[in-house]
Order: C-alpha cells, then structure tokens, then sequence
C-alpha cells in the first residue's frame, strides 16, 4: 500500500463531501485551528467503512502508518478518520502502545477528538488490560492540559461499555472526584456524561455518590445525572 497515495484519496473523498453551510455550524461549535470541510461523523463512517472493504487483509505495518499520516492531517476530518479506522481492525487496537496515545493527546484542542478518542480508541485499548492502562487514566485526570483531563475522564465510557458486566463504579467515582471541583464547562459536560453511563447499570451507587457531594458538584451536573437517574434523560422529559 503506498501511504501517499492512500492519504490522498481519502482527503480527496472528504473534499468532494464537503459543506460549506454545515462547516460554519461546526466551527462554531467545536472551536478549533484545524481546517474544517464540514463532514457529519456518518459521513466519517462512511468512508471509513467503504475503505475497510477494501482493504480488509490490511497489515499492521501499513495501517498504522496511515494512522499516523492521517492524524497529522491538517484537517478535523483527517484526524477523525485517523481515530475511526483502529475501531474497523480490532488487531489494530491490540497493537497500540501508551506512546501512541501519549502523542496524539498533545494534540488535543476541543471536545470532538477528545471524547472520540477517549470513547472509541483509549476506553477499548484499557478494557482490553486494565492492570496495564489504569494508572494512565489516573495520570491523565491530573494533567495541567485540559483536554488531557477530560480524555481521561471520558475513557471511563468507552472502557464501560467494552467491558459490560463488569463493575467499574469505583474507578470511573474516583477518576471523578479528582475533577469535580473544576468549573470548567469542558469538565462538568464530562463529568456529567460519565455519571450518567455509569448510572445505566450502577444507579443505586451514582445516586449515592450525587448525595455525597451535593455541596461539590456543579448544579448542571447534578441536575442532569438526577434526572437521567429518575426519568431516563438528562432534560427531564420521560421517554415515550
């Protein structure tokens, strides 16, 4: 596979999508230096889906290479690619390394990569060994960087759902209170998202932790996981 050739089709396919409209709404949304072509994520998946057709022998040799170039793309739509392709090769997961992640979060300005990132990428590859990436996540949630912080945090989701029916109340409470006291509305979204996935199996144990810290939590956040607890979503309204 040529890796020049590779990173170039794909960037042609993210341009020959691009929407400038939706660009605008993005930018706004998602602050960020990085060029944006205006790509929804199903469109992302899309094309990423399309390529794994095509390359379903791919090697570990060529695919992180490509990986890499796509994250040193400099547009959102590149990295976004970068993150969604390991996802495709579950033998790409198992062959990352911490000084992968380690790089690639340095990279990090806005919640978008972030929560990618951690969800689909980080929160699998600690589900995967636990004993091998708990203590990155406790290293992470105690960053100075911002972005590193909530990466973190929010790996606890998809660390959660890879490993469904195992506990990890104690250790995604703990990551939390390392944060909780932190105003930045970066941190109380996340803080939020994580109570409330955690809630799903564990509620008895996430209601008791919001009583625990009434005085520490941000309102948002106890009002958003209280009613998830009580009505099954955040705002309030009761699912039909």
């Amino acid at each position: 596979m040529d890796l020049q050739t590779e990173t170039q089709r794909l960037l042609g396919q993210i341009k020959a999508q691009a929407d400038p409209p939706y660009q605008g709404v993005i930018q706004r949304s998602i602050p960020s230096p990085l060029q944006v072509y205006g790509l929804r994520v199903w469109q992302i998946r899309q094309i990423v889906r399309a390529w794994r057709r095509e390359h379903r022998d791919v090697s570990i040799d060529d695919l992180l290479p490509l990986v890499e170039a796509l994250w040193a793309g400099e547009s959102r739509e590149e990295r976004l690619i970068a993150l969604e392709l390991p996802q495709h090769y579950p033998f790409a997961l198992s062959q990352l390394i911490w000084e992968h992640f380690d790089r690639w979060r340095r990279d990090l300005d806005n919640w978008e990569l972030t929560d990618v990132l951690g969800v689909g990428v980080l929160g699998p590859w600690v589900a995967a060994s636990i004993e091998r990436g708990e203590q990155h996540l406790w290293d992470l949630v105690q960053d100075q960087d911002i972005w590193s912080r909530r990466l973190g945090l929010v790996s606890i989701v998809g660390l959660n759902r890879a490993r469904a029916g195992v506990d990890l109340t104690s250790l995604g409470l703990g990551l939390i209170d390392q944060v909780k006291e932190q105003p930045d509305r970066t941190m109380t979204r996340a803080i939020s998202w994580v109570l409330r996935e955690l809630g799903k199996e564990h509620p008895g144990e996430v209601a008791a932790y919001l009583e625990a810290n009434v005085d520490l939590l941000p309102k948002q956040v106890l009002r958003e996981v209280t009613n998830k607890l009580t009505t099954g979503r955040k705002d309030g309204s009761r699912k039909k």
